[in-house]
């Protein structure tokens, strides 16, 4: 294997501190237990230029863009520092016979590489060549350096200097220019909305749209491409209708599939969010991205559904742009006063739109689409009469979220990836998802249509829960697995948890349990053994007993000489 390096230089050296969404990714990447599985992939075709002139097009971009030669220091506050010029490694590879199949594996292979952000900039590079010609350039990047709204541009970019062209002025701000940005009352105002709009919404959500136990299969996610060109026809059909964005309708498609799988009367969606909202971001090259929180409550139709998930949309996305700190500081503080753990367990990525920023034309079909490696071009789809589309199984990745629904296209194709744990959907199962989800476009497409009867559309049937399951405070709660958690925290005590009708929270659960023990304390370790428990809740109430009763598993013998956790007064007999 050879190398060669691509120096850059002539630029301006600065320092700063980082913004709200550039933050928010960092800090992801910093507290990751595998930080690679936030590093972007991307394999360009090179037009058989030369070695030469591939080095002179990624000097280019690394000039003109700032965060492709940016190092992070990490202290009180993490501060970027762009440099004015330095040089990146470029590895080349010789295909073994098959060109795209070398670039996806050296791709997948550098993707594997941890970033020293500190000491290193934040981009891995490889060219693919064929007979010493090049063909393809192997492009892995930080997530700290590009969101994938950025990956569409610099797609458009490299598109445009492959074809010979020279790339327009950018005047976009660069990340050091939003940091200012976000200092004006304005973009201010903004965060401050943003804290208000995730108290309120994290006080109301379920805890987990899939409260089932997890599979012990870490992150791996199986996943299933849906493709479809009739689906088009079928959505704009139902946008005519409802006046909604296709957008709308394919994540209103979503979650009425979710909704009947998971039988939940709500469907909350955490929904990312490029967060170029004004003109002058529309296309900045950077790390913007960060979480619109978007709860639905399920209505009797799917237009009513795509007028809830639009009118939904527009306050989530809005009070996406915040400063992380105060909004983990709004969910630490919330969730520990609902006694729940938010799972964050259903993720949407729309990206149908993002190349419309991009400079030129680049290619919308694709081969393969990230997380793990995008590759570019690709035949259109041809659909399955049968289906209307087609369904493609694809290799398991390492996705920390349940159920993440990437959306690709939405222009001449539907294009949509879900990777989805087992223990949610297993393989069979999530197949019938997608076959479901054409199903039921094609259905609303003809008339608006009863969400009670998607049972028609799909084999895919609600999950059934029986004796021991309650619902409580908007959560399904396993009551054997509340149990669990008082019980690992603790121990040989005697205690019992039980769940009592409340007029207001649908259930509460009790705890009883012998003192001595301090309610405050105690509800702390069991919130801190929460985590990873989506069939769990932590006890709303605590009540210490002086001595324990003759029958620790009778619920009525534990209210004698019962003492209130929260007044400490002794309770009526």
């Amino acid at each position: 294997m050879t190398r060669f390096q691509v120096r850059f230089t002539g630029k301006t050296a600065r320092s700063g501190p980082l913004a709200f969404g550039h933050a928010n990714i960092v800090r992801a990447i910093t507290l990751d237990d595998d930080p690679t599985r936030l590093n972007l992939a991307m394999v360009f075709d090179v037009a058989d230029a030369p070695v030469d002139q591939v080095a002179t097009w990624i000097r280019v971009l690394l000039e003109r863009h700032e965060s492709l030669r940016t190092t992070y220091s990490f202290g009180d506050r993490t501060l970027q520092h762009v440099l004015a010029e330095g040089e990146v490694e470029v590895e080349v590879v010789e295909s073994d016979g098959d060109v795209r199949r070398t670039a996806e594996s050296t791709a997948r292979a550098l993707r594997s590489r941890v970033f020293d952000l500190t000491a290193e900039l934040p981009l891995h590079l490889a060219v693919v060549t064929e007979n010493a010609v090049p063909r393809r350039l192997v492009w892995v990047v930080s997530h700290a350096a590009m969101d994938v709204a950025t990956c569409e541009l610099l797609l458009g970019e490299w598109t445009e200097l492959a074809a010979g062209h020279e790339l327009p002025v950018d005047d976009s701000p660069q990340p050091l220019d939003v940091v200012e940005l976000e200092k004006t009352p304005a973009v201010q105002r903004l965060g401050q909305a943003a804290t208000r709009y995730w108290e309120s919404k994290l006080r109301t959500v379920p805890q987990a749209m899939f409260p089932v136990p997890a599979t012990g299969t870490g992150f791996l996610r199986p996943g299933l491409r849906v493709r479809s060109r009739a689906a088009m026809g079928h959505i704009a059909a139902i946008a005519e209708r409802t006046s909604a964005s296709p957008s709308a309708i394919a994540l209103a498609a979503l979650n009425a599939l979710i909704a009947h799988r998971t039988a939940q009367s709500s469907c909350v969606t955490t929904s990312l969010s490029g967060n170029r909202v004004l003109k002058q971001l529309r296309r900045f090259f950077g790390s913007m991205a960060q979480d619109a929180l978007l709860p639905v409550t399920i209505p009797e139709t799917f237009d009513e559904l795509v007028h809830a998930v639009r009118a939904a949309s527009v306050p989530a996305y809005r009070h996406s742009w915040f400063e992380a700190d105060a909004i983990w500081e709004v969910i630490t503080r919330v969730t520990h006063e609902r006694g729940f753990s938010f799972a964050r367990d259903l993720v949407f990525n729309d990206m149908s739109a993002l190349g419309d920023a991009a400079v030129g034309e680049p290619p919308r079909a694709a081969y393969g689409r990230l997380p793990s490696v995008w590759l570019p071009g690709g035949p259109d789809v041809e659909d399955d009469p049968e289906i209307g589309g087609t369904l493609e199984l694809l290799p398991q990745e390492d996705i920390p979220t349940r159920f993440f629904g990437c959306l690709y296209r939405l222009d001449t194709e539907l294009d949509l990836t879900l990777w989805v744990d087992p223990g949610c959907l297993d393989t069979s199962e999530v197949t019938e998802f997608g076959r479901g989800l054409l199903a039921l476009l094609r259905a609303a497409a003809e008339a608006d249509l009863p969400v009670k009867e998607l049972h028609s559309l799909t084999t895919l049937a609600p999950v059934e829960r029986g004796e021991g399951w309650y619902l409580s405070d908007s959560c399904w709660v396993e009551l054997d697995a509340v149990r669990e958690l008082v019980s690992d925290v603790l121990g040989a005590r005697p205690h019992l948890v039980t769940a009592e009708p409340d007029d207001v929270l649908g259930h509460r659960l009790v705890c009883h349990l012998t003192g001595p023990a301090t309610p405050a304390d105690l509800h702390a370790r069991v919130l801190a053994a929460l985590p990873g428990r989506p069939t769990a809740l932590a006890p709303h109430h605590y009540v210490i007993c002086a001595e324990p009763p003759a029958d620790p598993l009778d619920p009525d013998a534990w209210t004698a000489r019962a003492i209130d956790s929260a007044s400490g007064r002794e309770l009526p007999v």
